[in-house]
């Protein structure tokens, strides 16, 4: 369905702006929308936060924007990779790394709200490129 009636960019947009604020940050959009639509009605995007700053911790994060369809409905979620000082934060524990996962409730038309973030392994190793911001600074 990717054309001018396509309703994809318009919900990818949507849900950076709710995921900025429920971050209540910037979220930044890696690529043009256009590449984040895939065959179906699915998509994935790369998002990350702006660069850090300053000489502290120097936190920052990236992660992938995504929706398949499950059961013949929509699943967006978003995958969260967190960094301090340009290494992968995760929990003690988790030997391949961990992930923040956030699961959106609700319509990709109508809207909703991103639920409660919940931290998972990567049992699979299916993250490990994620393993440093890849983002320039400024």
């Amino acid at each position: 369905m990717i054309g001018g009636d396509d309703p994809r960019p318009r919900w990818i947009a949507r849900l950076v702006d709710e995921l900025s604020a429920f971050l209540q940050e910037r979220v930044v959009l890696v690529k043009p929308v256009e590449e984040c639509l895939v065959d179906g009605d699915a998509f994935s995007c790369l998002i990350r936060s702006s660069p850090p700053e300053g000489n502290g911790f120097r936190l920052c994060w990236e992660g992938v924007l995504g929706m398949q369809p499950s059961d013949g409905k929509p699943h967006i979620s978003v995958s969260l990779f967190l960094y301090g000082r340009n290494r992968r934060l995760g929990l003690m524990g988790h030997a391949e790394g961990s992930v923040l996962e956030i699961d959106y409730e609700g319509s990709p038309g109508r809207g909703g709200r991103w639920g409660a973030p919940e931290w998972l392994p990567d049992e699979f190793g299916e993250y490990l490129a994620y393993d440093s911001w890849s983002g320039e600074p400024s």
